[in-house]
């Protein structure tokens, strides 16, 4: 009798013990709910310290804060460029009550790049968008490339991407036109304003014009933007009282070196070879 009562005993105090076993591996896997993303806010001792916005701030990360605005219940912005050698730009913006409502990064100002954010009022990500997914082969990367290659930018040390006022030397934009993608990247100060038909009326007329390219986003082959017009329309020279047009006089000029050529015995091989027109002056000596 005494050993039933000491076996009984025994298979309850086993079985209490897997229990407990059990329940405790159950609240171990739980996960864990808590939110412990910190929101971020927008950050009013910075916007003192820029006198409103009147100012810039550098981070103590290197990243320059140039613009950084609150209107009062409606919402916030904060426009800040990361640093040297980067030529991205981060725009943030905020609700009422101060917390974050997006945050994107942009290149050449215009053009949104990586991942951008959204939120609602209480500081909960409500979506992503992977902003790279529209580009074609010519990647961001590839324009910068292309800036450096005409002199306007550094890579290596981030020099171009403001002047010496502190404003933007190029801005870039992308788009697609009947399925084909392409960008614009304009050159601020790209043309000197020597023509007085694009003097205004009243007061000084700017020193430069912009210089747009326009890059294929697929191929990367670049042209000025109304390049193609000028060639087949508007008079590029007039000669012997005839207009010819730019594409029209590539032609006649061409024809007419030939004829010339002969003439003289100059070798149109090697003249091919060079792949460039010769001068037009041989035409005034007709």
């Amino acid at each position: 009798m005494r050993r039933i009562v000491i076996f009984r005993f025994c298979c309850l105090f086993l079985g209490f013990i897997l229990f407990s076993c059990q329940g405790q591996g159950h609240k171990e896997s739980k996960p864990n709910k808590k939110d412990t993303t910190m929101i971020e806010k927008f950050d009013f001792d910075i916007y003192e310290k820029t006198n409103k916005g009147s100012d810039e701030y550098t981070l103590p990360n290197g990243n320059t804060i140039f613009s950084i605005g609150f209107i009062k219940d409606k919402k916030g912005f904060q426009y800040e460029r990361l640093s040297s050698p980067s030529f991205l730009t981060v725009y943030k913006e905020f609700y009422a009550n101060g917390n974050l409502k997006k945050r994107e990064t942009y290149i050449g100002e215009n053009v949104k790049v990586g991942i951008s954010r959204y939120y609602d009022e209480k500081g909960n990500l409500i979506k992503e968008v992977n902003e790279d997914l529209k580009f074609g082969k010519i990647k961001p990367q590839q324009v910068l490339e292309f800036l450096q290659e005409k002199g306007y930018i550094n890579l290596k040390t981030g020099e171009g991407r403001v002047d010496e006022e502190g404003r933007a030397v190029f801005k870039l934009s992308f788009g697609e036109q009947n399925k084909e993608k392409y960008w614009i990247i304009t050159i601020i100060k790209g043309i000197p304003n020597t023509d007085p038909k694009n003097f205004p009326k009243i007061g000084e007329p700017p020193a430069f014009l912009p210089l747009h390219y326009v890059m294929d986003g697929e191929t990367g082959k670049v042209r000025k933007e109304g390049e193609e017009n000028k060639k087949t329309s508007g008079i590029y020279k007039t000669y012997k009282g005839k207009d010819y047009t730019q594409e029209e006089w590539e032609v006649f000029e061409q024809k007419e070196f030939e004829k010339y050529a002969r003439k003289h015995n100059i070798s149109l091989t090697k003249n091919e070879e060079k792949g460039k027109f010769p001068p037009s002056h041989f035409l005034l000596e007709e």
